[in-house]
């Protein structure tokens, strides 16, 4: 599926660029509010998407030739209930606890940190969610052996102890991801704008340029009219999210919430953290699009603060 993808972006189909969640690709414009990919899947603007999005369609993985090929599938991971999930994502942010004295890189912490808060939260084993995290990304493409291998192993453990299907078990799979990119994407700006660490809002503004899911895959279940256009019942679409267009699904309250509460508390325990490297991109994360390493290191005088 991966050849495929870069086959098809090699020959200019945007789509297919993004799918195939290269680090250096620069996301491709597409200015029409509905067009068509090669891949056979039809491509919305999110501007364009209110009653495709408001329709509550499912996720969806990719499907070029109509057959599952990705190693979790949608209906793997997919709530019996979308309600549910949005009731149990209305909830107070769990307490953040356990911030490492050192930091070098803030992207393996704030996934450490969103882990153990979540695995608290929906009593779940935090390596499971950890191995997890890869789930959206991997619906449309293709991710790495080992990478997939534990990602398999986990979704398998996290369905035993939350059963399928469950509001507990969708978010266990989806939410710890969502919310470490927020984290980092918020304190890489913070850090760059000198505001680090007055991080109040640094979320709400973050949230405004990178959206927690860049990319929706759905399946049309009726005719529905998009940009005075009629996508047929059964189809494969791409919505192009944003900030102000996202899937009930996965607008999520209670990540961004955990996400201010794991920013402020990493600010708090490291008031002088400075950059010290270029932020970089995780690969084969089309749907996600967050951050693979953000360099960072705490000045020795904070140590020295904090015993004071």
């Amino acid at each position: 599926m991966r050849g495929l993808q870069w086959l098809r972006a090699a020959e200019g189909d945007p789509l297919a660029t993004r799918l195939r969640g290269h680090p250096a690709d620069a996301p491709p414009a597409i200015s029409d509010p509905l067009s068509r990919s090669t891949t056979g899947t039809v491509v919305v603007d999110g501007a364009s998407a209110a009653e495709l999005l408001a329709s509550g369609n499912g996720l969806a993985d990719w499907r070029p030739t109509g057959t599952r090929v990705m190693a979790v599938a949608a209906e793997d991971i997919e709530p019996a209930d979308p309600a549910d999930v949005a009731a149990l994502a209305d909830g107070p942010a769990p307490a953040i606890s356990g911030v490492p004295e050192e930091l070098t890189d803030l992207v393996p912490t704030a996934e450490l940190l969103c882990a153990k808060a979540y695995a608290d939260l929906l009593g779940a084993d935090p390596d499971s969610l950890l191995g997890a995290a890869p789930v959206l990304d991997n619906l449309v493409c293709p991710q790495e052996t080992a990478v997939t291998e534990r990602m398999l192993a986990a979704v398998d453990d996290l369905r035993a102890a939350l059963c399928a299907r469950t509001p507990a078990f969708f978010l266990a799979v989806v939410a710890p991801r969502l919310t470490a990119d927020l984290v980092t994407r918020a304190a890489a700006a913070s850090l760059a704008s000198g505001q680090w660490p007055d991080v109040e809002g640094a979320v709400e503004r973050a949230r405004a340029v990178y959206p927690p899911v860049r990319l929706y895959l759905t399946t049309t279940t009726e005719d529905v009219s998009v940009a005075g256009e009629v996508i047929p019942g059964d189809s494969q679409v791409a919505v192009l999210t944003g900030p102000a267009a996202l899937p009930r699904v996965l607008d999520l309250p209670l990540a961004y919430a955990t996400a201010d509460a794991v920013l402020t508390a990493i600010a708090r325990r490291h008031p002088r953290l400075v950059s010290t490297g270029t932020a970089l991109d995780r690969p084969f994360a089309p749907v996600t699009g967050g951050l693979a390493h953000l360099p960072v290191e705490s000045l020795r005088t904070e140590f020295l603060l904090a015993q004071s």
